[in-house]
C-alpha cells in the first residue's frame, strides 16, 4: 500500500509509557507516511486526543496513571470529533480476555506483543483508510437525509374497513417514482430483524401508474396494493385502533425494474380512523444489506463467513435438538495452499480460493445443504412470515462457508448414515484433485477433510466445530488428500501430542537429552575408526522416550535445529576429549536433518562448534539422506560447498531409499555412503538384497567413495560384507549404542575383539 502523500498526511497519537516503543512506532509510521505525535500515560493521551484530534491512537495497554482501557473509554465519552477517532489497542496478551477488554473499552482493532512492524504499517493504513470511509459514508449518510426531511411525507387516512378517506402524495423525486405493486414486507416495530417476502405481481397497467387522490380516495387498499401487502396492513389498522399504539408496516415495491422501499406508520386519530404516513426508505435499506452482506459474507470468495457459518450451525443445533435428528459438520482444509502462496503469489492464491469456492458449490448438491422438507432459498411461498429470520439465513446456501484462509466448512442437515457425509468428503476430495488453471499455470491441489457428528461427538457448537477440526489435522497425518471421522481417541492423541512438544521445548533447557555413541569398525583391522552420535531423551516422568518418538516430533515443530546444534557442540567436544585422552584421531558422525541443512546459518554453526570445541574439521562427519541433498539440487550444491570448505566429512546416510541418481552422486562430491540396514537385514540369505548391497559396494568405490554398512547383526553379514570389499560396519554385532565412558573403554585396546567367526 503506497504512503500517503505529504499534502494529506495523517496524524497519529502514539501512547505508550515506553519510550523505545514510541520511537520504534514513530520510525514505522514515518515509514509509511504518517505524522506522529507522543504520549507518555493514559491521562496525556485523553487530553492530546481532545486537544489535537488525530486520525489514529495507538494505545499500549499498560500505562501509568491510567491505563490503555480507561483511557479508551474516556476518549470514546469525548465529543464527537475524538470520540469517533480510531484506537488499535497495544498488548502483550492474545488471549480471549485480552481481545474482549479492548473491545469494550471501545478498541476499533488491537495488535499483539511481540510487534510485526512491516504488518503494523500496513494495518494501521488499513485502518485508517476504513476510518475515512466510513466518515465518507456518515456525510453521504446525512446529506441523504437531510434531502429526505425536506420533502414532504405522503399521508393518508383510512377507515377500520381499509377504505381511503383522504390521501395526500408527497412530491415526487427525480427518479423517485410513487409507490406501484410488485413484493412487500411488514413488520413491527422493535422487531430488529427484517425479511422481504414475495408478493404477487398484479396487472401491468398498475405497475407504473403514479398513486393520487383520485385514484385512492373512497378505494380499498386491496385495490390499490397487491393483495398480500393489503392483508398486513389491515391486520396492523386492527391492532392500532384496539391498543391505540403506534404499529408500522415495511414494503418493497418494484417500479420500472427498480426496487424501492417504504414505511407506513399507522396512528389511530379516533375509534375508527388512523392517519398514516408513508416515507422513501429505500437508502436505509441499501444500508442495511449492504452492512449485512460485510457482515456475514465472505469478501474474497462471496459465500458465507464464519459469522454465518456459526450462527446457521447454532439454529442447525437447536432444530436438531428439537426434531432429534442428527447432522455432520465437514471441515476441509488445502494441503500446501502456503507452498503455492510462497511460489506463485498471493494474488493466485486468492484467485485459487475463488475458484475452489464455485467448485464446492456446484459440487455439493442442494439435497447436501438444506434441510429434508425445507425449501430452497429464495423458493419461499407467499404469505411465510420469516421476522424471525436472522439476516444471514438469506445468503444462498449458507450451510458452505469459508472460514478463513483456505478452511472451508460443510453442514450437512438431517443425516440418515454416516455413509452420507462421506460421501460429501469424497465428491469434495475429488473435485479439489482436478486440475486449476490460474493466469497460465496448471495448478493441482488435493484437500483434507475432518467430519464430526451430531450428538455423537458434541452437543454445542464450538466442540462439533473443534472436532472436526481435529479430524482434519489427523487426516493430513495420514498422509494428506484424507477425510476422517472424529473420535475421542483424536482428542487423547493430540493432548499427548501437545504434552510431549511442551516437555521437548523443555528439555534442552534442564539437560534431560543425552548422547550415546555407536562405533564404527575398520572391516579388515576390526579397529574403531569412527562413532555416531545418537540423541536420547530421559523424560522426568515417562523415562527413556524413543527417538522414533521425539526426533519426528522435533522435525515437525522445528526444535530439531536447536537440539541438532546441541547434539553438534556435545559430539565435537566428545570427540576432542577422547583425542586428548587415547591420542587417537576418532571421526565423529553427527546426523544433519532436513531442516538443519536448509538453515542459512548452518555452516556458521559447524564453525562455531569446531571452534570451541578445538576439534580437526576432518574429524567431524556430517551424514545427510538421500531425500535432503535431492530436495534443491542448486542450493544443495551450495551448501556442501560451503561445508567442504571448512574441511569436514560428508556422507550419505540411509543409501539405497531415497532418490539419488549418479550425475548428482558425481557433483555432490560425498566421500561416503552408509548403506541403509534394510538391506543388510537380510544377508546372506536374501539374494536380491545381497546383489543390490554389491553393486552399491562397487558403485562407491568406482566414485571414491568409501562405503559403511549399517544394521550388521550377524558373523555370517560381516563375513559377506568383507567379502564384497566393504570398508566400514556397525551394528549390533559390533557394538550397540554406549555411553561415553564405555566407549573411552573401547579405545583403550588396539583392535575391538569380536566374537569368534
Amino acid at each position: 500500500m503506497p504512503a500517503t502523500p505529504s499534502s494529506q498526511r495523517g496524524v497519529v497519537l502514539v501512547a505508550d509509557d515506553d519510550p523505545v516503543m514510541r520511537l520504534l512506532m514513530l520510525e514505522m509510521l514515518a515509514q509509511v507516511g504518517l505524522d506522529a505525535i507522543e504520549a507518555e500515560d493514559g491521562r496525556q493521551a485523553v487530553q492530546l486526543a481532545r486537544e489535537r484530534r488525530p486520525d489514529l491512537i495507538l494505545m499500549d495497554v499498560e500505562m501509568p496513571h491510567m491505563d490503555g482501557f480507561a483511557a479508551c473509554r474516556a476518549i470514546r465519552q469525548e465529543e464527537a470529533g475524538a470520540a469517533l477517532v480510531p484506537i488499535v489497542m497495544v498488548t502483550g496478551g492474545d488471549d480471549v480476555e485480552a481481545v474482549t477488554s479492548a473491545y469494550e473499552a471501545g478498541a476499533t482493532d488491537f495488535v499483539s506483543k511481540p510487534i510485526n512492524w512491516p504488518i503494523l504499517g500496513h494495518r494501521v493504513l488499513y485502518v485508517l483508510r476504513a476510518s475515512d470511509a466510513i466518515a465518507r459514508l456518515r456525510i453521504a449518510d446525512a446529506q441523504n437525509r437531510a434531502v429526505l426531511a425536506a420533502i414532504p411525507d405522503t399521508f393518508f387516512r383510512m377507515d377500520r374497513d381499509g377504505f381511503y378517506l383522504d390521501y395526500e402524495p408527497g412530491h415526487e423525486r427525480p427518479g423517485h417514482e410513487r409507490p406501484g405493486q410488485a413484493r412487500a414486507l411488514l413488520d413491527a416495530p422493535g422487531n430488529g430483524r427484517l425479511s422481504l417476502e414475495r408478493a404477487p405481481r398484479p396487472a401491468r397497467s398498475q405497475d407504473n401508474a403514479p398513486f393520487s387522490s383520485e385514484r385512492c380516495i373512497g378505494r380499498h387498499i386491496s385495490e390499490v396494493l397487491p393483495p398480500p401487502i393489503a392483508a398486513r396492513v389491515l391486520d396492523k389498522l386492527g391492532e392500532v385502533l384496539r391498543t391505540q399504539e403506534i404499529r408500522s408496516v415495511e414494503y418493497e415495491l418494484i417500479r420500472f425494474g427498480t426496487a424501492q422501499h417504504f414505511e407506513a406508520r399507522l396512528v389511530a386519530t379516533g375509534p375508527s380512523e388512523v392517519l398514516g404516513l408513508v416515507r422513501d426508505i429505500s437508502e436505509r435499506k441499501r444500508t442495511e444489506e449492504q452492512i449485512r452482506r460485510l457482515a456475514y459474507c465472505d469478501s474474497l470468495t462471496g459465500i458465507p463467513n464464519r459469522q454465518a457459518f456459526l450462527e446457521n450451525l447454532e439454529r442447525e443445533l437447536q432444530r436438531s435438538k428439537i426434531g432429534n435428528k442428527k447432522f455432520a459438520v465437514l471441515f476441509m482444509d488445502l494441503d500446501a495452499f502456503k507452498r503455492i502462496n510462497d511460489t506463485l503469489g498471493h494474488n493466485v492464491g486468492d484467485h485459487l480460493l475463488k475458484i475452489v469456492s464455485e467448485r464446492l458449490r456446484e459440487t455439493i448438491r442442494p439435497s447436501d445443504l438444506v434441510s429434508r422438507g425445507e425449501a430452497l432459498p429464495g423458493d419461499e411461498p407467499a404469505g411465510r412470515d420469516d421476522a424471525d429470520a436472522s439476516p444471514s439465513s438469506s445468503l444462498s446456501s449458507s450451510n458452505l462457508a469459508r472460514l478463513g484462509g483456505d478452511e472451508f466448512t460443510i453442514l450437512i442437515p438431517d443425516l440418515e448414515r454416516v455413509e452420507h457425509a462421506l460421501n460429501v468428503a469424497h465428491r469434495v476430495k475429488e473435485a479439489m484433485r482436478r486440475p486449476f488453471l490460474i493466469e497460465g499455470h496448471e495448478i493441482f491441489v488435493t484437500a483434507s477433510i475432518g467430519i464430526s457428528l451430531f450428538p455423537e461427538d458434541g452437543d454445542d457448537c464450538n466442540s462439533l466445530l473443534k472436532y472436526a477440526d481435529t479430524a482434519m489435522y489427523h487426516a493430513k497425518n495420514c498422509g494428506k488428500n484424507n477425510a476422517k471421522l472424529y473420535s475421542s481417541s483424536l482428542t487423547m492423541q493430540i493432548m499427548s501430542h501437545v504434552k510431549l512438544e511442551v516437555g521437548l521445548r523443555r528439555a534442552l533447557q534442564n539437560d534431560e537429552l543425552y548422547l550415546l555413541y555407536q562405533p564404527q569398525l575398520d572391516v579388515r583391522s576390526s579397529e574403531i575408526v569412527g562413532v555416531e552420535a545418537l540423541v536420547r531423551w530421559r523424560h522426568p516422568e515417562r523415562g527413556v522416550i524413543s527417538p522414533t518418538e521425539f526426533i519426528p516430533l522435533a522435525e515437525e515443530t522445528g526444535l530439531i535445529v536447536p537440539i541438532g546444534e546441541w547434539v553438534l557442540r556435545t559430539a565435537c567436544n566428545q570427540a576432542r576429549a577422547w583425542q586428548g585422552q587415547n591420542r587417537r584421531a576418532l571421526r565423529m558422525a553427527v546426523n544433519l536433518s532436513a531442516k538443519q541443512f536448509k538453515d542459512e546459518n548452518l555452516s556458521q554453526i559447524v564453525l562455531s562448534a569446531l571452534d570451541e570445541t578445538g576439534l580437526d574439521p576432518k574429524l567431524l562427519e556430517l551424514e545427510l539422506t538421500e531425500g535432503t541433498l535431492m530436495d534443491d539440487a542448486k542450493a544443495t550444491l551450495s551448501t556442501l560447498e560451503r561445508l567442504r570448505a571448512i574441511g569436514v566429512y560428508l556422507s550419505i546416510d540411509d543409501f539405497g531409499t531415497g532418490y539419488s541418481s549418479m550425475n548428482y552422486l558425481k557433483r555432490f562430491d560425498v566421500r561416503a555412503l552408509k548403506i541403509d540396514r534394510s538391506f543388510i537385514c537380510g544377508l546372506p540369505q536374501d539374494s536380491e538384497n545381497a546383489a543390490i548391497t554389491r553393486a552399491i559396494i562397487a558403485m562407491a568405490h568406482g566414485l571414491k567413495m568409501a562405503v559403511v554398512a549399517e544394521g550388521v547383526e550377524t558373523d555370517e553379514q560381516l563375513v559377506l560384507l568383507e567379502e564384497y570389499g566393504c570398508d566400514m560396519v556397525q551394528g549390533y554385532f559390533l557394538g550397540r549404542p554406549s555411553s561415553a565412558e564405555a566407549i573411552s573403554q573401547m579405545l583403550g585396546k588396539l583392535r575391538l575383539v569380536l566374537p569368534v567367526r
